[in-house]
């Protein structure tokens, strides 16, 4: 193998799929990024068995020449700093027979032991008919994944929940997580010929990851699904992650349908009113309390001090409630709305408080389980 690519097109494509690359790899093999040379591109690719991200830099102008294909492991870790220390321009990657690695610029020539390409693993097909395959906006795909994240649990216990339900049906593709206590769910529009359904769970934290490369928001976003793995290809980039295999628990027990009441507040001033009270707050417990024209934020720590906060009621139905509720679980949800407004709608004082968006009342929503206090 031998090429010449620029030092800044190289290093883009390393930045992208090195959030592949696992810490600490219990194969050697993946402590290392895959380089392919076709005549027509350079493939870079990284793995950590969950999930792989690829990138494809094509032969189209003068920042990338293949003069000799071939394929080769290198140690992710020395080959990223050393493109990173190169100096600016062009540079030559060259591999013999020997596995040995040239990197060679203006003034500096590097050499690295490689791997052999034939025992990395391979990218799985997804086959010529994926279960589902669907086209969508990348902004849309990108504000809901980061909506919905969050929510995913932590604990391995139920594995399940650490992963975000993806399911389509009628044209429709909705995004759920939960961790038991909170819940987030958004639904957006797909364009797609076929009547069918089809359910998956995606590891949230792959989505993380995959959410960070996409970018444009004319642009759009293919997600193909096949039995074991889900694809999302865009702008030269390709992200693809391991299914969780389970079923996800049926939410539609906890998801109130009636409510006591309802209030619409601003979701900036409710955001830093929230951030000011969690301060203090013991175990980030706030409480909320409405008045006929305020909501009342309150919380305290024994022995250090307690804080008092107020925010402007726009619009209230029914009575007046008071609950109690994990701060920061409120701020993560107002940090990923884009609504100038939000309502909360409140079913009981032990029922899950809902929130909605007010630019996305019928699409989009929020699910607090409330916290049971001594008050």
């Amino acid at each position: 193998m031998q090429i010449n690519v620029s030092k800044d097109t190289i290093l883009k494509a390393l930045q992208l799929v090195l959030k592949a690359v696992p810490t600490n790899p219990l194969i050697p093999m993946l402590a290392g990024v895959h380089i392919r040379a076709l005549t027509n591109e350079l493939i870079v690719t990284a793995s950590n068995n969950s999930m792989t991200i690829q990138y494809h830099i094509p032969q189209e102008n003068t920042s990338l020449t293949v003069q000799r294909i071939g394929e080769v492991v290198v140690p992710a870790k020395y080959f990223c700093e050393v493109i990173r220390k190169s100096d600016s321009g062009m540079i030559t990657l060259e591999v013999d027979r020997s596995l040995m690695l040239t990197i060679s610029s203006e003034h500096t020539r590097i050499r690295l032991s490689c791997m052999n390409a034939v025992d990395y693993p391979a990218i799985h097909s997804a086959e010529n008919h994926p279960a589902l395959k669907l086209v969508v906006n990348n902004d849309q795909l990108k504000s809901s994944i980061q909506q919905v994240a969050g929510s995913v649990s932590l604990s391995e216990q139920r594995p399940v929940l650490t992963g975000v339900s993806f399911r389509y049906r009628n044209h429709r593709l909705q995004l759920t997580a939960t961790n038991g206590i909170r819940l987030a769910s958004r639904t957006i529009d797909v364009e797609h010929d076929a009547e069918m359904e089809r359910h998956i769970i995606v590891p949230g934290r792959n989505l993380v990851e995959a959410v960070k490369i996409m970018d444009g928001e004319d642009r759009t976003t293919e997600v193909e699904v096949s039995n074991h793995h889900v694809r999302f290809t865009a702008n030269n980039i390709l992200v693809q992650s391991a299914l969780i295999e389970g079923e996800y628990p049926s939410l539609h027990h906890v998801i109130p349908h009636t409510f006591i009441s309802e209030i619409t507040i601003g979701t900036a001033p409710l955001l830093k009113a929230v951030e000011r009270t969690t301060v203090l707050a013991s175990e980030s417990i706030i409480r909320l309390e409405t008045t006929a024209d305020r909501l009342r934020l309150s919380s305290q720590t024994a022995e250090i001090g307690d804080i008092e906060d107020e925010v402007s009621i726009l619009e209230k139905n029914g009575e007046d409630f008071t609950i109690s509720l994990n701060g920061k679980y409120v701020a993560d949800i107002l940090h990923g709305t884009s609504s100038e407004f939000i309502r909360l709608r409140f079913a009981g004082k032990m029922s899950p408080i809902v929130i909605h968006p007010l630019n996305d009342l019928s699409s989009t929503f929020f699910l607090i389980t409330p916290v049971r206090t001594a008050k």
